[in-house]
């Protein structure tokens, strides 16, 4: 028994089934994945807490034990009572986020046509029998005058955006829905974006740039250096487009349109990339201030495609580690999004109750048809469809209210995972596809990601000299949150 002196009192403790202890080398970071409390430890209490061994809790003394207790790192609660509290949080948590959520908007798939035949998209199954819809502009017209407070209740203009998305949006049949829909942004001074492949829009330069009433934003897709991107991303002449999407690429940075330029990369494709990145900067086109990249894997979520040379997340992170550029990459992407809790003195820490788009369904797609998906990648499934717009209204199918349910507190996978609010329970396409359950998380290494991620920020942040967390106790840990 530990001397008198150092034992606290009669309360048995426990170390929180949500710690998370990241290994700095001769201390610890140590992550509370229910509050989002982050503190360095070293000493006894790394010790103890590395191992995992409440028994040893008592040899603390009060100081540390108190504060440990007040961070969450340990707890009086025992395992099933803490997962049981935890739920009950992370429910009304997701509840409060339903009623407060603003942010919403609407992805126009206007045509599932494309003038590309990349083998891994997750549309190219439906050409042949989607092809002949196009969307009309008596179509946007009932859109947005009539059906968009049905299709996202209490839809506020302030916090509402519009996407343009395809196959390809800026073909030539897509142009007169555009306009009109670009018209519609600049009366209600709402952001318009799009994903592209960049390959038609010096076809119709005018509709981009700043402002309200202009395609402000694109996301475009390169497959790695030039040779290799003009073997994947091929038009049906059979022509490179890599030279003409880089010249594209140019232009709208010239019109000030923000581009986000993701790099969809696999094995084969990632060695490309030094020369890839060398290229873009001596074409001005990486360091301009309206442009960014990174680095994202291909994925076979719901498409039939050969997956033979895809990576996952973790893995493309560490390569692109590996080859020692700035780029960025899902675990740099994790520290940006995490960063925030290095600062934060009040309020909630963790908030992802959810993934995506699918669960709160206050962003939809909507088709050439009328149909409406709650996820981008399942658009021209119908099996996947969560409702249908058209003249006599909005319909929603058992589908819709079925995704509402997908958050974490009902999902008992991630009820007891130590990042559940730091992950939202992970793509509910993917999780379907893999396990064959919507509810039943395909996690795969997003748990690394996520730790290697705020790893990656705090020693980031510890390099700053000016950033000095206070003490804690004896010394022997260093609160960074709070």
């Amino acid at each position: 028994m530990p001397p008198k002196e150092v034992r606290r009192d009669l309360i048995k403790h426990y170390i929180s089934q949500y710690l998370n202890v990241i290994d700095l080398g001769d201390s610890a970071l140590l992550f509370n994945g229910a509050n989002g409390c982050l503190d360095e430890v070293s000493g006894k209490a790394l010790t103890i807490l590395k191992a995992g061994n409440s028994e040893k809790l008592p040899y603390l003394c009060r100081e540390d034990v108190d504060v440990l207790l007040r961070r969450g790192h340990i707890t009086s609660l025992p395992p099933a009572i803490e997962h049981e509290r935890f739920k009950e949080f992370s429910a009304a948590l997701h509840r409060k986020q339903e009623k407060e959520a603003q942010h919403s908007g609407i992805m126009l798939l206007m045509s599932y046509n494309c003038n590309l035949a990349c083998k891994y998209c997750y549309q190219q199954g439906h050409r042949p029998h989607k092809s002949q819809a196009v969307m009309t502009p008596a179509f946007i017209d009932s859109l947005f005058e009539k059906h968009l407070p049905h299709l996202i209740p209490g839809v506020n203009y302030k916090s509402f955006d519009v996407t343009f998305y395809g196959g390809e949006p800026f073909l030539a049949e897509n142009k007169a829905v555009i306009r009109k829909t670009l018209a519609f942004t600049k009366k209600h001074s709402i952001p318009a974006g799009a994903i592209s492949n960049a390959t038609k829009v010096d076809t119709m330069l005018d509709l981009f740039g700043p402002g309200p009433g202009l395609v402000n934003r694109v996301q475009i897709s390169l497959d790695g250096n030039k040779e290799l991107h003009d073997a994947s991303r091929i038009p049906i002449s059979g022509d490179g487009t890599f030279d003409k999407i880089i010249d594209n690429i140019a232009m709208l940075l010239e019109r000030k349109t923000k581009i986000s330029i993701r790099l969809n990369l696999s094995r084969p494709t990632l060695p490309s990339v030094p020369q890839l990145i060398k290229e873009l900067k001596s074409r001005k086109i990486l360091g301009h201030k309206y442009a960014s990249i990174y680095a994202s894997p291909l994925h076979d979520n719901i498409a039939d495609v050969d997956a033979t040379d895809f990576m996952d997340v973790a893995e493309l992170s560490s390569q692109v580690f590996g080859l020692g550029i700035d780029l960025e990459h899902p675990v740099s992407l994790r520290a940006n999004e995490m960063s925030y809790l290095f600062s934060l003195e009040k309020g909630i820490g963790l908030t992802h109750t959810c993934f995506c788009m699918q669960t709160m369904q206050r962003t939809l797609v909507v088709d050439p048809f009328g149909d409406l998906y709650a996820c981008f990648e399942e658009a021209g499934y119908p099996q996947f469809r969560v409702g249908h717009v058209s003249d006599s209204g909005v319909e929603f199918f058992p589908l819709y209210e079925t995704y509402k349910t997908r958050h974490i507190s009902n999902m008992d996978e991630c009820i007891k995972c130590s990042v559940a609010l730091a992950c939202g329970g992970q793509c509910g396409v993917k999780s379907r596809a893999k396990t064959g359950d919507l509810h039943k998380p395909h996690c795969a290494d997003m748990k690394r990601v996520i730790l290697d991620g705020i790893k990656f920020a705090y020693q980031k942040r510890k390099q700053n000299p000016g950033v000095q967390p206070p003490s804690l106790g004896t010394g022997e840990s260093v609160s960074v949150h709070g």
